[in-house]
Parts: C-alpha cells; structure tokens; sequence
C-alpha cells in the first residue's frame, strides 16, 4: 500500500545558509528560503524555485539514498525540458516491460531492463557467487567493465535464480577499477512485482551513473578518493546541468 505524508514547508532564518537540494541534483547553485518537512520525519531544503516539487517528493520519500532521492526528483518533474518527465515514464515502461519479456532468470530480466535504458551488461559467477556487471563508463566490453571502476547488481549471492525464485531485492555496489569495494548505492525497494523492481533498479542506476561516472574515470584515482558521500553531486562543467534525457538510450556520458 503506498502512503502519502502531510508536508508543510517553514521559512528559514536569512542568516541560515541552506543549499537547495533539487539546484544541487541538477547542478544550480540556489540557496534555500525554506524546510519542506512530512510526517515521514523527513526534511529538505528548497528555493522558491523548487519548493513546489520538492513538497512532491515529500508526499512519498522514504530515506535519503542518493539514487533513489534523484530518482523522485526527476519523477516529480524536476527537469530543464517540458517532455522529459513524459520521456521518463515510456522509458520506465519499456524498461518494465522489456524486463517482463525476458528470462527464463531474475538476471536475464535486470539485464534486460538495463538495456532499455542503454546500458551494457554482464553476467557473472566468481566462486559461486553471481551477479549483474555494469561498467562506470558503460561499456560494451566485458574485459574492460572488469578492469575499471564498476558496479555490481546482486539479490544475495546468486542473480541467477528463475524469476519466480527472486526474493531478495536488487542492492547495487559500487567497487574501484582495483576491485576494492567502495560503498552501497542502493537497495530496490521491495515488495514489488519483478519487472516492475528490475525497471526502478535499472532507472536509479542510470540516475546514479549520470551523476557520478565522472568521479570515477577508468585511470581509478584509488579507493575512496573524490568521493565526498556527505554531499550530492554537481554537473562537472560543460556548460549545462545534467537532465533526464541524459540517461535515454544514444545520450552516452559527457
């Protein structure tokens, strides 16, 4: 069942110098005027701008995971084009319904999500253990997503399993090109239908790899380094904020 939380939004005080948090997601530097607080117990800061939407994300944010915050956000319209959010949701479609049409394992159709969304990749097994390979950079080549910083998509310890045997939810993995792990991304929400969690799954990746594969280049600068998890990424120069359109199929990382 999904809940709806009551919102309210509170001024802050001038010399309380918040960052907006939907300018940080696309790349904007927008000072807060206000709180948008729910019933949730959660709380985010917003510019005039952006309060509409964010009192939107509100209604239904459950935690603060970097993938799946952006994920609302851009749910909720947060965009620099008109069509984008109608974009999203065929693509959301596709993706769901390319999963459902795949198989016969719960990989095969996370695969084939993720290719909805334009992304390359891989089965794998090491030592008993399977799981869905995606490379930072997005690349096509299995050997080179084994050799530079890449993600790893996994339901416990085997990815594999026939679809109606899921029954833990997708967790995405972020580890550097030497193959030290470096944190969680996320976790599927779960309780969902599987085509319906591998399409969310596939979306929040394409989000995070928007956001970040910069930070991550295929030279790895080492464990950990340049990654500040306490706040949310920037656009990295070029001119423009990162958009939803970046993570459709032929919009490659810039």
């Amino acid at each position: 069942m999904t809940v709806t939380f009551s919102v309210r939004a509170s001024k802050v005080p001038s010399w309380f110098q918040m960052p907006c948090i939907a300018c940080q997601i696309t790349g904007q530097d927008g000072r807060a005027i206000c709180v948008v607080s729910a019933t949730s117990g959660l709380g985010l800061a917003a510019c005039l701008d952006h309060t509409e939407v964010t009192q939107r994300v509100m209604r239904s944010l459950r935690d603060y995971e970097l993938a799946g915050l952006r994920t609302s956000f851009i749910s909720a319209g947060l965009t620099t084009q008109q069509s984008a959010p109608d974009q999203l949701s065929s693509f959301l479609q596709a993706a769901k319904d390319a999963a459902a049409s795949a198989g016969p394992t719960e990989g095969d159709m996370l695969r084939a999500a993720l290719a909805a969304f334009g992304i390359p990749s891989f089965d794998v097994e090491d030592r008993g253990v399977s799981y869905v390979l995606v490379g930072v950079d997005r690349t096509a080549d299995e050997g080179a997503a084994h050799t530079g910083p890449r993600v790893f998509l996994h339901s416990g310890e085997d990815a594999m399993r026939p679809a109606d045997q899921h029954h833990e939810p997708w967790a995405a993995s972020l580890y550097a090109a030497d193959g030290e792990y470096i944190n969680e991304l996320f976790v599927a929400r779960p309780g969902l239908p599987l085509a319906e969690e591998c399409a969310h799954t596939a979306l929040s990746l394409a989000c995070w790899l928007v956001a970040n594969a910069h930070r991550y280049p295929r030279h790895d600068r080492g464990h950990g380094e340049g990654a500040d998890h306490d706040r949310l990424p920037e656009a990295h120069g070029h001119g423009r904020p990162h958009s939803v359109t970046d993570v459709m199929p032929g919009h490659p990382p810039r």
